[in-house]
């Protein structure tokens, strides 16, 4: 089952695929005036061409209208800025949309936590993530960790390895 869970505290949305966790992203959520709400909630809408306001694709998932979508503006995530809803970088709203089912459960909260590891790697990998850092590019952090650029695309299935995104998680392949 998909489910999809957002920390409020350390804007980071938690994305799940048959009750394991399949990967991390940094998101921006709510300002003060207008936090994003917290609860138990459901994607009752989806809409892969939104109003560009709204990135590359939209996942409503309250009826005030809150919604998971993308930005145009990626230099807002990781803080608070926007009217309630949650942010995400358009290449990875774009990763969840297709893998997203209408009714998916949608689940706010806030509380400080570690970071998460997926369990779904392969088994002849180890599962070491990496969080990319203002200035990192594929090819640096593949040279960091004796990897190909190729490996490291591949790996993680990175749609535009010319724009990688400060806080991106990714995953190191390292064969036991």
């Amino acid at each position: 089952m998909t489910r999809i869970e957002v920390n409020r505290k350390t804007k980071k949305l938690m994305f799940y695929q048959q009750g394991q966790l399949y990967k991390t992203y940094p998101v921006a959520i709510g300002k003060p005036e207008t936090p994003t709400p917290l609860g138990e909630f459901a994607v009752y809408e989806k809409n892969p061409r939104p109003h560009p306001g709204l990135g590359t694709r939209w996942m409503a998932f309250t009826y005030e209208r809150h919604g998971i979508h993308g930005t145009f503006n990626p230099w807002t995530i990781n803080t608070a800025a926007t009217a309630g809803c949650v942010r995400m970088y358009n290449e990875d709203v774009e990763e969840i949309f297709p893998l997203t089912p209408v009714g998916t459960p949608v689940v706010i909260y806030e509380r400080e936590e570690e970071v998460k590891i997926p369990a779904h790697l392969p088994e002849q990998f180890t599962k070491e993530i990496y969080h990319v850092r203002p200035g990192d590019t594929v090819e640096s952090i593949a040279r960091r960790f004796h990897i190909t650029p190729e490996e490291l695309i591949a790996f993680n299935k990175i749609k535009y390895p010319g724009y990688l995104h400060p806080g991106k998680m990714l995953f190191i392949p390292r064969y036991k």
